[in-house]
């Protein structure tokens, strides 16, 4: 077991004080949406008005990075012992699983708006969205594609494994040993997929970046302050899947092997090369005392509330669910697509989640017991 110390009254106050992270988390759901808006329904995707709005991978490292730090930072304010692994995967699986199954439901309904009638089910790729094994298809070895085309569910999957997998190294790991750990996690992942590329490998291939995250919160908890020389092993971890990803991509050039901004190998590169720049960019923007934080970021941290079905929302509404008939309105049906997809996210997370919070408290209190 690790040894954790108990927060401090500072600790707690500066949790709560932390809606730089939500407004970080509704700044990269928006930006999704954009992206997606952008490439998908007006089609921008290859010309210079939609270059601003290509990269929703990026996009998605933020939400690995910020959803290890959160894990990682509310597992050490709650203090040793609080947590066992009832408690803590009850805990997540209803964070996750109703707006998950509800995003499901909803790509459904409107694929049968689209046909006029029930659309078939793919009962196969139902049952590997349900375990969490859905991914991109654009990935090597996937093993499932996102239920009904619902493209940004490929990373809920990564977030849910990361989840499984924090919780035994970080309670029965000791602490100097676990990013090493994940180092060889995701250079077995690295390894493997190069003889045999496969859905599970890629899991532990991102875990560092997600990873990357939980560091950042364990110095910050410690000392209230997150520095260089303290993340400075973290950031040469990352720096090793980056290069092999880098020459990997080079060598395809070189073969005259086709590459594209989405497909393998260039965004995996893509992944390792962001994950870092982006923590640096964060010490640069600290440097400054984060100046200009409020009316930046600020203006995104109520949509962080709703970010997480909203992500999972957007996409059928955005790309598959036809609202007026005709192209005349064709801007107009888009506000009222996105306006139903903050409606829906509104309704998931301001009346639904925390009454499925209050309705499974009882199972926490009774496996907390235990």
């Amino acid at each position: 077991m690790n040894n954790k110390s108990a927060p401090t009254t500072e600790q707690k106050n500066s949790h709560e004080r932390m809606w730089q992270l939500e407004a970080l988390r509704g700044f990269a759901a928006l930006y999704v949406l954009a992206h997606h808006i952008s490439s998908s329904y007006l089609k921008l995707k290859h010309t210079i008005w939609g270059l601003p709005f290509r990269f929703g991978q990026e996009a998605v490292l933020i939400f690995f990075l910020l959803s290890g730090f959160v894990i990682c930072y509310s597992h050490r304010l709650a203090g040793p012992g609080r947590d066992n692994f009832k408690t803590y995967l009850i805990k997540r699986g209803r964070r996750i699983y109703p707006i998950f199954l509800l995003s499901l439901l909803l790509a459904y309904i409107i694929a049968c708006i689209g046909a006029h009638a029930l659309a078939p089910v793919d009962w196969r790729t139902l049952a590997g969205n349900l375990f969490m094994l859905q991914d991109h298809p654009e990935r090597p070895g996937y093993l499932f594609l996102p239920f009904d085309d619902n493209m940004p569910l490929w990373s809920l999957s990564f977030e849910w494994w990361f989840y499984m997998m924090f919780f035994p190294i970080y309670h029965w790991v000791p602490a100097q040993r676990q990013k090493f750990i994940v180092l060889g996690l995701c250079l077995t992942g690295v390894l493997v997929n190069f003889f045999l590329p496969n859905g599970i490998c890629w899991f532990l291939v991102f875990f560092l970046i997600w990873w990357a995250g939980v560091e950042l919160a364990r110095e910050f908890s410690a000392t209230g302050n997150v520095t260089i020389s303290g993340q400075k092993t973290m950031l040469a971890f990352l720096g090793i899947p980056m290069l092999w990803y880098g020459l990997t991509t080079w060598s395809w050039r070189l073969h005259g092997q086709p590459l594209t901004f989405i497909t393998f190998p260039f965004v995996e590169f893509r992944y390792f090369l962001m994950a870092p720049f982006f923590i640096m960019l964060m010490f640069a923007w600290k440097r400054t005392g984060f100046a200009g934080l409020n009316c930046t970021l600020g203006w995104f941290r109520k949509v962080g509330l709703i970010s997480y079905a909203l992500y999972l929302f957007h996409y059928p509404i955005i790309c598959d669910l036809r609202l007026l008939a005709t192209d005349k309105l064709f801007y107009l049906d888009l506000i009222l697509r996105v306006l139903l997809a903050f409606l829906l996210a509104w309704l998931a997370e301001g009346l639904l989640q925390p009454w499925i919070k209050r309705a499974t408290n009882p199972w926490l209190k009774h496996w907390s017991s235990r």
